[in-house]
């Protein structure tokens, strides 16, 4: 509870607590109803029982006074004099009677109502393993399930398809898993500059630039070959057709393939850099040659009001395997909805858990920075703000997250310095007073001692780095864009139980396996 609001439960009880004895004492002592109301008032300055009575009333309100007083409050550092500016720090509960919109369904975090501007700035939720950042995501899915929100949910290990898969309306894919979508590059190819487009997805960019130069001549070669095999074979064509070309041909059949496309110039010179380039494609490519051919399209799933949710799961034996075949639908997810036209109604939901884990996603900046007139509403799950460092490289990290307006703050691990203290950044600091009291004591004519008072006036971190990494598991801090203030929270567990157990990840037999 607030000082403010904790001043005028005070006052309430001083003056009401010592009218309700009064009215006690006065119906019971002196059985007052209408009719000798009056007379009963008149008379009270000499009735000594009703001054017990309200003596007992105020007594009670100094009391519960007191208790509220030392009620244990959100902020936890050394008290201060006087608030000048910055974040505050208020209970869940506080935030919630902030953040409701009447007449509104609106998504929870943590039993908070988000606002509806800010559900399309995007959403961090930051924490170590087992301290809550599933619950989060669970409560976020449900309030988005009962609104009709479209989903993409990517999903290690399949717990929210556990959860919330409907198999009438969602749809999975994973090359391993018994009930995927048949997929292939090749669907989502509607005009001649897709393949250009769209090989950003399937060699995604690295943040090493001697690797990147290498991974842009196999975009050129993937998007070149791809063309040729579309073009050569409208009816049946596969990723198995451009991985034969840019991986099993000899290199003069494929540099005639290629003759008078951007990729020719690959050929011209030293072999080494040519296979350098065949090299590239075969550790993204081959993944998708796992993957149940069928006529499946992301973007006709997201030109479909009613195609149900999307969930993209692996395990974590399957992870590295599939990780070019996983970023690469994220980025063909992104870039269609950019292609989408803008619609602030619309709500497109994607759960990134984990994105330290993925490869680098070529197009998430762009969603992140242009999604919003498109509906689009990212909620980014991440253990150590290190690893997203390594995968987007610094500046490209912290300019990522810091596109992601609401901050999710949940435990952290006590050797990752540098992720507690861009939490503790993303809470903010305020600017406060402290008075400062002080005595000194003159010696020869005049001796004695003075007092003397200063003001202090500092900027501070609100939550220091050491509290979050103190954090109880379940317990954390949530701030919203804009002057809301930030909340304590902490999480209610929920269990979710369903008629008919769905399994995360139904794996296919080794025969199903392509």
């Amino acid at each position: 509870m607030e000082k403010e609001d904790k001043g005028k439960l005070i006052l309430a009880m001083l003056v009401l607590f010592p009218l309700l004895g009064w009215l006690i004492g006065a119906r019971a002592i002196y059985h007052m109803d209408k009719t000798n109301a009056l007379a009963v008032i008149m008379a009270t300055p000499d009735l000594k029982a009703l001054w017990l009575t309200s003596g007992l009333g105020l007594f009670l309100a100094i009391g519960l006074s007191v208790c509220v007083i030392r009620m244990k409050k959100p902020f936890r550092g050394a008290r201060f004099d006087r608030y000048f500016r910055g974040t505050q720090v208020v209970s869940a509960k506080t935030l919630a009677t902030k953040t409701g919109e009447r007449g509104k369904a609106q998504v929870t975090i943590a039993d908070v109502p988000v606002p509806i501007e800010a559900e399309t700035t995007h959403f961090s939720i930051g924490g170590a393993t087992g301290t809550g950042k599933s619950t989060i995501f669970k409560e976020m899915m449900v309030g988005c399930i009962r609104r009709g929100d479209r989903m993409v949910i990517l999903d290690p290990d399949g717990e929210f398809v556990k959860t919330f898969y409907r198999p009438e309306t969602d749809h999975i894919l994973n090359p391993y898993d018994s009930r995927t979508e048949g997929w292939s590059f090749f669907n989502e190819v509607r005009d001649d500059y897709d393949f250009k487009r769209l090989a950003h997805s399937i060699v995604q960019q690295s943040s090493s630039s001697d690797a990147e130069e290498w991974n842009g001549y196999g975009r050129m070669l993937f998007a070149a070959v791809a063309r040729k095999v579309r073009e050569e074979n409208l009816s049946r064509r596969s990723m198995r057709d451009v991985y034969k070309w840019t991986n099993e041909a000899e290199a003069e059949e494929l540099m005639e393939f290629v003759q008078g496309t951007d990729a020719a110039g690959i050929f011209t010179g030293a072999d080494r850099a040519s296979a350098s380039v065949r090299f590239v494609l075969s550790d993204k490519l081959s993944p998708h040659l796992t993957m149940k051919q069928g006529e499946f399209s992301l973007r006709d799933w997201l030109a479909n009001p009613r195609g149900g949710n999307l969930y993209i799961t692996w395990s974590e034996s399957m992870r590295s395997s599939l990780k070019p075949l996983i970023s690469c639908w994220t980025d063909i997810i992104f870039s269609s909805v950019l292609a989408e036209e803008s619609d602030l109604k619309r709500r497109i939901w994607v759960f990134l858990d984990e994105l330290e884990s993925l490869s680098k996603l070529s197009t998430l900046g762009d969603a992140l920075t242009k999604g919003r007139k498109k509906g689009l509403c990212i909620v980014t799950g991440y253990q150590s703000y290190t690893q997203i460092e390594e995968v987007y490289g610094e500046k490209a990290a912290e300019t990522m997250l810091a596109n992601h307006r609401t901050s999710v703050v949940l435990a952290g691990g006590r050797m990752g310095q540098k992720t507690v203290e861009k939490m503790a950044h993303s809470i903010g600091q305020h600017e406060i007073m402290r008075k400062k009291k002080g005595k000194s004591a003159r010696a020869g004519f005049g001796s004695g001692v003075s007092a003397s008072e200063n003001e202090d006036i500092r900027t501070e971190l609100v939550v220091l780095p050491s509290e979050i990494m103190a954090l109880p598991n379940l317990h954390g801090y949530l701030a919203f864009p804009g002057s809301f203030p930030v909340g304590k929270f902490k999480l209610t567990p929920v269990t979710y139980i369903r008629m008919q157990p769905v399994p995360g990840i139904l794996k296919k037999k080794e025969e199903e396996v392509v």
